[in-house]
């Protein structure tokens, strides 16, 4: 736990982008590379509340552990001093009874009160009795002191585990607190990012209907038309051939339109169900499964376990990888065009992408 705790903190704060009003001339390609670095950011955030809450509950297991065997030792001690007073009570009545078959009524009157004169057959089964219970006595002395060294061991261990247990639930509760920054930041670039490009739309129609207005005012009436002579025909071009097309059947356009099929399903945490949810490597795993090719259920083990390829030669199928601290943490597929489909992070759904930057390699199963 000390070691992860240490990798956490090396890994350091996420960066957070500042979410300040954009000018209005902004381009929509800035604001787009901007809600991808967020993107980028929440997926890291969610990884390390993740790594973070699964620390949390094993501190919080071992602290209960802890509690639980110091309530078993000193429910033992209590036991044990049960019995030595139920044992000194019983060798007690043992010695009466024995005086009293011996036959003197004044000998057990003497017991009973303790008296320092004794016979010597009363003086023979107290010396047994008290024999036996000093045995017991010492016994149950040992007893108390291991179940006081035990308890000082345990008590260490259990305010050890209360103190990882303090500090994860901080540092828990500061990752909550950042995942939430980093989510409102999101928000408010998608709406600046809407708004961008309705405004790029509408000045791109403002362009076009100029430009059909400038070429209305330019061309020749119909009368000069029919007075010029006829422009000479060109002849025919055959059209261009089409570019030949990868086969359909290949297993990664099988992967890709399987991953397509999903759109719109919700992200679940270790979810990996076709119109129900899943994770990143959940995604990837049943959509390759889809086309033929077992792939285990996380992105760290996808990455060790297939052929790796050069980001610059990307092909639809292609899983791509994304780490933070040199731990993989999210896992998308490529499907042509600089595009990308993924499960993101919770609170969203199966969705197209454009591929975000910094990506840590590629991968071909």
């Amino acid at each position: 736990m000390a070691a992860a705790l240490a990798a956490l903190a090396a890994a350091g704060t996420l960066p957070i982008v500042a979410a300040a009003q954009v000018a209005s001339g902004t381009p929509v390609s800035t604001l787009q590379h901007r809600a991808a670095r967020i993107a980028t950011q929440i997926a890291a955030a969610n990884a390390k509340l993740q790594v973070l809450s699964e620390e949390y509950d094993q501190a919080r297991l071992r602290h209960a552990a802890l509690g639980r065997q110091i309530a078993t030792d000193t429910a033992a001690i209590g036991t044990a001093h049960h019995t030595v007073e139920r044992d000194t009570r019983h060798l007690r009545d043992q010695a009466v009874a024995a005086y009293v078959a011996a036959g003197s009524a004044a000998g057990l009157s003497v017991i009973m009160t303790g008296s320092a004169s004794s016979l010597p057959l009363q003086q023979t089964y107290l010396q047994a009795a008290s024999g036996s219970l000093s045995t017991a006595i010492t016994s149950l002395h040992d007893s108390e002191h291991r179940l006081s060294v035990r308890e000082a061991t345990l008590a260490s261990a259990r305010s050890r585990a209360a103190a990882s247990e303090r500090t994860l639930a901080s540092a828990r509760g500061a990752a909550n607190a950042l995942l939430g920054q980093l989510t409102s930041t999101r928000q408010q670039l998608s709406g600046q990012l809407a708004a961008a490009v309705a405004a790029q739309q509408r000045i791109q129609s403002e362009q076009a209907a100029a430009r059909a207005a400038a070429q209305q005012a330019a061309a020749p009436t119909v009368a000069q038309a029919a007075a010029q002579p006829a422009p000479p025909v060109a002849p025919p071009v055959a059209p261009p051939s089409a570019a030949p097309t990868a086969p359909s059947g290949a297993q990664g356009d099988v992967a890709v339109r399987s991953a397509e099929s999903q759109i719109g399903v919700p992200y679940v945490w270790a979810g990996a169900t076709a119109g129900q949810g899943f994770d990143c490597s959940g995604l990837t795993m049943w959509a390759w499964g889809q086309a033929g090719v077992n792939l285990p259920h996380s992105a760290q083990a996808q990455y060790d376990s297939i052929e790796h390829v050069s980001l610059d030669a990307l092909q639809p199928g292609d899983l791509i990888f994304y780490a933070s601290g040199g731990y993989i943490y999210h896992v998308t597929m490529y499907v042509g065009g600089g595009q990308m489909v993924q499960a993101e992070d919770t609170g969203t759904t199966i969705q197209i992408t454009p591929v975000w930057g910094g990506a840590y390699g590629a991968g071909r199963p």
